[in-house]
């Protein structure tokens, strides 16, 4: 079945046109629908990021959930990690964040968890929007048995005790956080406190979410890391479920390197990455007799690769990282705290290998499916690759979540990879 609501990370759009109090409505009766279990009392987790619009969206999806007949516990502001982490904590049937991650206040949108933590399937993606485009067919519960909503935040504090617990630490750090005003800025203060800590980016209103701030706009924290004022920066997106880490000085660390140290730091036999990480990482690993297996993009394929293998860390080069044997989902503040105690030995975070020259770029366009589509730039890209032959690679595909087509070149000669990462640029942009 064609999905017109999903993306490659739950459901996510502009507030007020693809996003609307009806559709949390709708989307909360297909979600209690679709994870009830009869004979047993059903309730369902929501959470949220610190939007102006996810009360809204809270209050509308909310309603739908217990109009039929199934119960809420409502969890309040939190990184979007808590929220797996809670429905093993009170044993509910699913779960949904509202957020729409490291885009703008403008925007919003919907994750959802399954009873095991996971995301949820692509035929329960499907199911969902089958029940939305046929709500009128089922009816809302009787007065008598509607769903109750409880609040609670003990799963929040058991998550917070859980971080705590990998902190294991005892050099004094000068650390940085930059909480890109969103789910985390309240709760890495409760984390890291004692410890000689600065955070900026950590008084949410509503509206600056991700505004020129967090793991996707790093300007603001590599300017204060240039200072040498702290050891280390953590920039996380409005969800927490990213983080991107600046040294002093400014020098930002690499997903992969991160990804490295996080294996050696848990000594990891394997490892999930995707075809977005450099193949130096890959080829380090595999040297030193550490299975990497490559997945496609997205959290999903990560997880799939996780669960498909012995695997116990998956993680992708723009900042997301699971650590299984912790939590179903990429958790920024969890890593944030393994990775300052792998700093206690290897500060600087040095790696034994040198990376492949890349060529990365995100085209803005309005036919991203048609464009990937196209014979010309399809032949295009096919010629390219004969030049990089065995010593590089190319991976053109249209973002799942945004309006772009991301280019990746990847290759040992820097000047071809460069050249031939414009020249299937310039043809994108002309196609488009």
């Amino acid at each position: 079945m064609f999905k017109k609501l999903f993306g490659t990370d739950g459901i996510r759009g502009q507030w007020g046109d693809k996003i609307t109090p009806e559709l949390a409505f709708e989307i909360g009766k297909a979600v209690a629908t679709i994870f009830r279990r009869e004979g047993e009392q059903n309730s369902v987790i929501v959470g949220k990021d610190t939007r102006l619009s996810c009360d809204v969206l809270e209050a509308s999806l909310i309603s739908g959930i217990t109009s039929m007949g199934t119960d809420v516990i409502k969890i309040g502001v939190v990184p979007t990690a808590v929220v797996p982490f809670s429905i093993s904590y009170y044993k509910v049937n699913a779960a949904i964040m509202i957020t729409a991650s490291h885009n703008p206040a403008s925007d919003n949108g919907f994750k959802f968890f399954n009873g095991n933590g996971f995301r949820i399937s692509d035929e329960q993606e499907s199911h969902i929007e089958h029940l939305i485009s046929n709500s009128s067919d089922y009816a809302l519960f009787p007065f008598d048995k509607l769903g109750r909503v409880h609040f609670s935040r003990a799963s929040l504090n058991a998550y917070i005790n859980m971080v705590k617990s990998e902190l294991k630490f005892k050099k004094k750090f000068k650390i940085l956080f930059d909480c890109a005003n969103g789910s985390s800025s309240s709760v890495v203060k409760k984390i890291f406190k004692g410890y000689n800590c600065t955070f900026i980016s950590s008084s949410p209103n509503g509206l600056n979410i991700n505004d020129h701030c967090g793991a996707t706009s790093m300007e603001n924290i590599i300017e204060k890391m240039k200072t040498k004022k702290f050891d280390v920066g953590f920039s996380f997106d409005g969800d927490a479920d990213r983080v991107r880490i600046v040294l002093g000085g400014g020098k930002v660390v690499s997903g992969e390197d991160i990804i490295y140290h996080l294996t050696k730091y848990n000594n990891f036999s394997s490892v999930v990455t995707t075809k977005m990480s450099n193949m130096a990482l890959s080829n380090q690993l595999e040297s030193e007799g550490i299975k990497c297996v490559v997945v496609d993009i997205g959290e999903s394929a990560v997880i799939n690769g996780l669960l498909q293998t012995p695997s116990k860390l998956g993680g992708e080069n723009n900042g997301h990282f699971l650590l299984l044997e912790k939590g179903p989902c990429s958790d920024g503040i969890l890593v944030a705290a393994q990775i300052l105690s792998i700093m206690e030995k290897h500060p600087k975070l040095d790696v034994p290998y040198v990376k492949y020259s890349q060529f990365e770029k995100a085209v803005k366009v309005k036919n991203k499916e048609d464009i990937i589509r196209n014979s010309f730039i399809r032949e295009k890209i096919e010629l390219c690759e004969s030049l990089l032959a065995e010593k590089g690679r190319i991976l053109v595909r249209a973002s799942g979540t945004e309006e772009v087509i991301r280019i990746l070149v990847e290759g040992e000669d820097s000047n071809l990879v460069e050249e031939i990462g414009r020249e299937i640029e310039e043809n994108i942009l002309k196609l488009a």
